[in-house]
């Protein structure tokens, strides 16, 4: 009975003809391009999202501190806050895109805080609790708007 001429090798030798077919498909889908992605893309609605969410904000934040007596705006609380969970939904049912989630996450965050010393503080309203919530979520939206601009340009990883 004739032997296989691979069973006639030599462990080792075995082990580097097989490795040959495993290097030419290695090799081959590196030349080809294969790249992975490691964050999901770009988002119209996401980036519009947010910067109408800023717009709505920052007009908020206006009147406080150019009417310190404005009193406290559940309304606005409440759009911010479903427009957010809006954000979030279509953020976590896309691939990819957990760091969005987050960023979306730590923005409703800093929108409950600054909700929170809206709703206790006393009238007028002092300008430093206004200018430091304008801050925080400030760095929440630009973070997001970052991320979806590099998205958008095709930078596959996050900026810092």
């Amino acid at each position: 009975m004739p032997r296989s001429s691979l069973t006639r090798l030599t462990p080792k030798l075995r082990l580097r003809v097989a490795a040959v077919p495993l290097s030419f498909i290695l090799m081959t889908a590196v030349l080809l391009g294969c790249h992975v992605k490691l964050i999901g893309d770009y988002d119209d609605a996401i980036d519009k999202g947010v910067t109408d969410l800023q717009q709505r904000s920052e007009l908020y934040f206006a009147k406080l501190q150019s009417s310190p007596n404005t009193p406290f705006d559940q309304d606005f609380y409440d759009d911010v806050n479903s427009r957010l969970a809006v954000l979030k939904t279509r953020a976590s049912s896309l691939p990819k895109n957990t760091i969005l989630v987050e960023q979306i996450s730590n923005l409703t965050s800093q929108f409950e805080k600054f909700e929170e010393l809206d709703k206790t503080a006393k009238r007028p309203i002092a300008a430093g609790i206004v200018k430091a919530g304008e801050s925080a979520i400030a760095v929440s939206v630009e973070s997001i708007l970052r991320l979806e601009l590099a998205l958008k340009r095709g930078i596959a990883t996050p900026p810092n």
